[in-house]
Order: C-alpha cells, then sequence, then structure tokens
C-alpha cells in the first residue's frame, strides 16, 4: 500500500512539475509574442512614416518635371527670339552695306547729281545731310539690335543654368526616393519576418496549450455550438478557393458566415482567450483555446468583447461581426485548430 501511495505521490510530483514548465513556457512564449507585435506596430509606424517620405518627394520630382518642361519652352522661346534678331540685324547690315558702297564708290557720281539736282548750294548740303543721317540711323538700329542680342542669350544662359540646376535637384530628388523605397523593401522584410515568426509563436503556444489541457483532463475534443446565433448560411466552405480580394487560388482555412455588422458571435465551447486584438488580414480577432485541446479563431469582426485571459463560455458572446482585414462585407470567419493546424470546422459545430 504504501509503494502505491509512493508511486502515486511520484507520478503527482512529476505531472505538477511538467505542467508547470509548460505554464511557465508558454507564459515567455506568449511575452515574446507581445514583444514581436509590439516591433510589428513600430515598424508599421516606420512604413507609414517612409510612405508619407516617398510621396513628399515624388511629388516634388513631380514640380521639379514641371519646372523643367517651363524652363524648357523659355529657351525655345528665347532661341526663336534670338534667331529673328539675327535675321533683322543681318538684313540691316546688308541694307548699310549697299548705302556705305554706293557712297564709296559713286561719291564724287552722287555729289555731281545732287549739285544737279539742288536748287541752291543750301540744298545741297540738306541732301548730303539726309543721306549721312540715314547711315548713321543704320548704324545705330544695328548697335540697338546687337545690345538687345546680347542680353537677350544672357537671359537665356541663366535659364539654361536654372535648367541645369534643376535637373541636378531632380537627380539628388530620384537618389533620396530610390533610398527611401529600399528603406521600405528593408522594413517590409522585417516585417514579413516578425509576421512569420507571430504564427510560429502562435502555433507553439496552441501546442503547448493544448498539451497542458490533455495531460489535466484527456478528453475526447466535443461538438460545440453554432458561433453566429439566428445566421446558419455559409458564404465560402472550408478549402480551396479563388481569393475574392487577390483573386488567386488560395486556402480556405475556415468558413464565412454572413450576418450584419454587430451581430454577436459566440464561443463555440468553454475555454480561454488566448488572442484579443488585430492579425493581420484577419482584421480584429478572438482565439480562444477551448478545455478540450481544440483552438477556434473568430475574425474579421468589428468590435473585440472579451481579453486575452479571460474564461468563456459556451455561447457566451465574444465579438460583434464587421469586415476589418482583408474582407469584402460583414461576415465572420470562423476556424478551428487541432495541435496548431487547422482542420474542416463544420464537424464540430453541428
Amino acid at each position: 500500500m504504501r509503494k502505491i501511495i509512493t508511486t502515486i505521490i511520484l507520478c503527482s510530483m512529476i505531472f505538477s512539475t511538467s505542467f508547470i514548465y509548460g505554464e511557465n513556457e508558454q507564459l515567455d512564449l506568449e511575452k515574446k509574442l507581445n514583444e514581436n507585435r509590439d516591433s510589428q506596430q513600430r515598424l508599421d509606424e516606420q512604413i507609414i512614416e517612409l510612405n508619407s517620405k516617398i510621396k513628399e518627394v515624388e511629388e516634388k520630382i513631380a514640380s521639379t518635371n514641371e519646372e523643367i518642361n517651363e524652363l524648357d519652352l523659355q529657351i525655345n522661346d528665347i532661341k526663336s527670339e534670338i534667331n529673328d534678331l539675327e535675321n533683322n540685324i543681318k538684313n540691316n547690315k546688308n541694307q548699310l552695306s549697299k548705302r556705305i558702297k554706293v557712297i564709296n564708290s559713286n561719291y564724287s557720281m552722287s555729289y555731281i547729281k545732287i549739285l544737279l539736282n539742288s536748287s541752291s548750294i543750301s540744298d545741297f548740303f540738306n541732301n548730303m545731310y539726309i543721306v549721312k543721317k540715314i547711315v548713321k540711323q543704320d548704324k545705330e538700329i544695328l548697335t540697338e539690335l546687337d545690345e538687345n542680342k546680347q542680353k537677350i542669350e544672357d537671359k537665356k544662359g541663366e535659364i539654361e543654368k536654372k535648367k541645369v540646376e534643376q535637373e541636378d535637384l531632380k537627380l539628388l530628388l530620384e537618389k533620396d526616393n530610390e533610398s527611401l523605397n529600399n528603406d521600405k523593401i528593408e522594413v517590409e522584410k522585417l516585417k514579413s519576418e516578425l509576421e512569420k515568426e507571430e504564427n510560429a509563436l502562435e502555433l507553439e503556444i496552441e501546442k503547448i496549450s493544448s498539451q497542458i489541457v490533455v495531460s489535466e483532463d484527456s478528453q475526447v475534443i466535443s461538438i460545440g455550438s453554432w458561433p453566429v446565433p439566428g445566421y446558419s448560411r455559409i458564404s465560402s466552405p472550408y478549402g480551396y478557393r479563388i481569393h475574392p480580394i487577390f483573386n488567386t487560388k488560395k486556402m480556405h482555412t475556415g468558413i464565412d458566415i454572413p450576418a450584419p455588422t454587430g451581430t454577436p458571435a459566440v464561443s463555440i465551447d468553454q475555454g480561454k482567450v488566448i488572442f484579443s486584438g488585430t492579425k493581420g488580414g484577419y482584421g480584429k480577432t478572438i482565439m480562444i483555446q477551448h478545455d478540450d485541446g481544440k483552438v477556434t479563431l473568430y475574425a474579421h469582426n468589428s468590435e473585440l468583447i472579451v481579453s486575452v485571459g479571460q474564461r468563456v463560455q459556451k455561447g457566451q458572446v465574444v465579438s460583434k461581426i464587421g469586415s476589418t482585414g482583408n474582407s469584402t462585407g460583414p461576415h465572420l470567419h470562423f476556424e478551428v485548430r487541432i495541435n496548431g493546424k487547422h482542420v474542416n470546422p463544420v464537424p464540430y459545430i453541428k
């Protein structure tokens, strides 16, 4: 009898130790899980900040492009203006050259003609004065045209310099944009790794919780109640389907039960809440570790009623239906997981 009692005491001690170890390990994993989610939150904030900076830089690049295009138009206008001036200068030079040539080669003849045509000496000198005056005006016009051309060419140089500055600015902005996008890729990569770690930690927690429950009770998994009282239609069953948002063939790991926003969703069995919060594409999510070892998941909720660590009873309201996360309309996405693996939930709720 003493031997039997000793054996029972030893078994009890071994069981208690393994149970405590399991609970301590679960606490450590839950701490890591919380730290993981905090890190993801910080990365999400970084991604938002990077997106804002990228948008700001892209707007500056667009503005710089507009400035460069405007400067190109101004340069083209100035080139056209310079071309007109050059033609005007050329024409005036030709006219002046012809006048000077006539005066120089036929000065004496012109003198005789002017003298003969003059009614008097005074008239003669007046005619000569007019000829010289015309030549002088031609020279003044040429000087003015040359000065205008120089001013416009100076202006063209300033605009071309400004264009070069804008193009240099654009290159710097494009480098900044590339750097920001690379930073965003790195942050998203880190977040993706954290999401994988998060899923792995959740699976470990579920496995440990399941092992602890089985060690305590050794019960067979039982059939629970329907999770959305009053709404029995399944709009999307368990199994492979074409995803309604991503339009790709993906495994649908639960069932979808459509119902109006705010409709209560209830626990299908008694158990302990192991997750209550936002979970990626699931949106606002509740996860319950039931006393018989299974884990149920209630996703896309508009409101979460219960919190982590809380005990819930069969039929108790745990959330209110919504359309958060990757969802096309208000419904409950319901899953059942056994030892961390999703299974068809229908046999456990009917």
